[in-house]
C-alpha cells in the first residue's frame, strides 16, 4: 500500500515555553528594619513587665517592705531596660547615615551595662579612638552574639587593636557548652533566604550585612568551649 507522504515526516515538536527563573528578590530596608524593631521589643519585653508588677505591687500593697522590694525591681528593671534601649539604638539605630565616628571608650560603657546583667562576663580591651560607626555596630552585634553562643555563662572577651590603617576586632565566648547554631552561620554568611528571616536571624545578617558594607568579612570558629568572631576593617581617614 503506497503511504502519503505526510506519514514520513517527523512531527513538528511544539515549542516549550522558556521558564524564567529568578532570583530571591533580596530584603527590603523596610523589612529588615520591621524585624530588628521585633528584636528590640523581645529584648524589652522582661524588664518591662517587671517594671509593670512592681507598680501593681505599689498601688495593692501597703506594707512596708513589700513596697520597698517592689521599688527596688521597679529601679532594677528600669536600668536594665535603659541599658538595653541605649545598647540597641548604638548597636543599630540610625544604619542609613554616614559619616560618624564613635569613641570606642563611650562604647565600652554602653556594652559593660548592657553585659552586667547576664551570665557573660565581658572581659572588654579597646584603645581610646574614635572609629567608624559601622564598625561599631558590627563590635556590637558581634559582643551579642559572642554572649548568645554561651547561654551557660562563660567569659566573653573583646578586644580591639588599632594598627595603622585598621581596625582588628577579636571576640571570644568560652564557656561550657558553647554553641555556634547553623541558622547564624548562615546570617553572617548572608545565605539566609529573606522569607526565612526572624527576630532571632535578623541580627547576624544585618551584623554580616554592616561588615560588607565597609568592604569587610567576618570569620568565624567553633572548637570546643570556645566561639571566636575575627573582622579586620580599613580604617578611613588614617595617615598613608
Amino acid at each position: 500500500m503506497q503511504r502519503l507522504a505526510s506519514e514520513y515526516l517527523s512531527p513538528v515538536p511544539t515549542p516549550i515555553p522558556e521558564v524564567q527563573v529568578k532570583s530571591p528578590e533580596p530584603a527590603s530596608e523596610t523589612d529588615l528594619g520591621a524585624l530588628l524593631v521585633s528584636r528590640v521589643c523581645h529584648d524589652l519585653i522582661s524588664p518591662v513587665a517587671a517594671i509593670s508588677n512592681g507598680l501593681e505591687i505599689l498601688a495593692d500593697e501597703e506594707d512596708a517592705q513589700m513596697r520597698e522590694h517592689a521599688m527596688r525591681l521597679i529601679e532594677h528593671s528600669v536600668g536594665q531596660a535603659k541599658a538595653r534601649l541605649l545598647f540597641a539604638r548604638m548597636a543599630f539605630g540610625a544604619m542609613g547615615s554616614a559619616g560618624a565616628e564613635i569613641d570606642l571608650r563611650e562604647v565600652a560603657n554602653v556594652a559593660e551595662e548592657f553585659f552586667r546583667v547576664g551570665k557573660a562576663k565581658l572581659d572588654w580591651h579597646a584603645p581610646p579612638v574614635a572609629v567608624d560607626k559601622e564598625i561599631v555596630r558590627v563590635l556590637l552585634n558581634l559582643s551579642a552574639l559572642g554572649a548568645d553562643c554561651i547561654p551557660r555563662g562563660g567569659i566573653l572577651t573583646v578586644r580591639v587593636e588599632a594598627p595603622k590603617n585598621a581596625i582588628v576586632v577579636s571576640i571570644v565566648a568560652k564557656g561550657l557548652k558553647a554553641n555556634l547554631a547553623p541558622d547564624i552561620k548562615e546570617g553572617l554568611a548572608l545565605a539566609t533566604p529573606p522569607e526565612d528571616l526572624t527576630g532571632r536571624t535578623i541580627a547576624p545578617f544585618v551584623t554580616a550585612l554592616l561588615a560588607k558594607k565597609v568592604g569587610s568579612t567576618i570569620n568565624y570558629v567553633h572548637e570546643g568551649d570556645t566561639v571566636r568572631f575575627d573582622v579586620k576593617f580599613a580604617r578611613s581617614g588614617a595617615a598613608a
